[in-house]
């Protein structure tokens, strides 16, 4: 089911439904013959439900308390399983970006870092995310009205600007990785959107999506840089690719960097966000 709203249908119906198929999708991926690619399909699922939730965070005291609640059950969730994520991350990064078959040194030592071992993390997932699911059924939305989502549309707007203007400026991982969260939020917010407001919202959905994409490979990109920097020398055929890869990456990096600026600046340039 498209993680989008019906735009004659009433907030808290869309929110329910769309909830209800993340809840759904993410706990069949629990049952996935391939654990790293099923870990990676709950993570996302997981963030389309923290972003559902805060679209609707500041309506009332009882939105916020559902905010909270359901934030953090899936932050926990995905958090669990991010340790297997990270070390998969890494190696994604060098096959999808540079090549692994141009470093296969540095593949083969980053595959034999990720766990083989994922039943237990996926049965514990699963758990949590039938606990969740159940949960959905007693959400209290009925007081939501278009115009508060259209006022949590405007806030996401907001940090995401707040973020690209902090991260130009500091220039620091860290920035730009809260500028990555934000814009993924304004991509998420977005896609809900997109058929209630279709020549406002709906246009800035690709473009939104590329910024997100680019600030993923950027981020994942300098994470390997860091690593292969510290641990390139572990053994001969590492130490062999260290420097031409840390080269290749660089050149992707700049390219990245050209890509987000654009967009940044293309997607966030206003002050403020208004449907008109």
């Amino acid at each position: 089911m498209p993680y989008r709203f019906r735009a004659r249908s009433k907030p808290a119906s869309n929110i329910s439904r769309v909830a209800w198929a993340q809840a759904g999708a993410a706990i069949a991926c629990c049952q996935a013959d391939n654990p790293a690619e099923a870990i990676h399909s709950i993570r996302k699922h997981g963030k389309k439900m923290r972003a559902l939730v805060r679209l609707t965070r500041n309506t009332d005291s009882r939105s916020k308390a559902l905010y909270r609640l359901e934030n953090a059950r899936y932050r926990h969730i995905n958090l669990q399983l991010s340790t297997s994520r990270d070390a998969t991350s890494l190696y994604h990064a060098l096959r999808d970006q540079l090549g692994a078959d141009r470093f296969p040194g540095t593949a083969a030592y980053l595959q034999s870092r990720i766990p083989e071992d994922k039943g237990d993390e996926l049965e514990q997932a699963e758990l949590q995310l039938r606990e969740g699911m159940a949960h959905i059924e007693n959400w209290d939305l009925a007081r939501l009205k278009w115009g508060d989502i259209e006022r949590g549309y405007c806030r996401s707007y907001r940090r995401a600007r707040k973020a690209s203007k902090r991260a130009f400026q500091r220039e620091t991982d860290e920035a730009f990785h809260t500028l990555r969260k934000r814009a993924k939020d304004q991509w998420y917010h977005s896609r809900l959107l997109k058929k209630r407001y279709p020549k406002t919202v709906g246009k800035r959905v690709a473009d939104l999506k590329k910024l997100s994409s680019a600030l993923g490979d950027w981020r994942d990109l300098r994470l390997l840089c860091h690593f292969v920097a510290l641990h390139g020398s572990d053994n001969p055929d590492m130490a062999k690719e260290r420097i031409p890869l840390l080269d290749l990456a660089q050149q992707r990096l700049r390219s990245l960097r050209k890509k987000i600026d654009h967009l940044s600046e293309q997607l966030l340039h206003r002050k403020k966000w208004t449907f008109d």
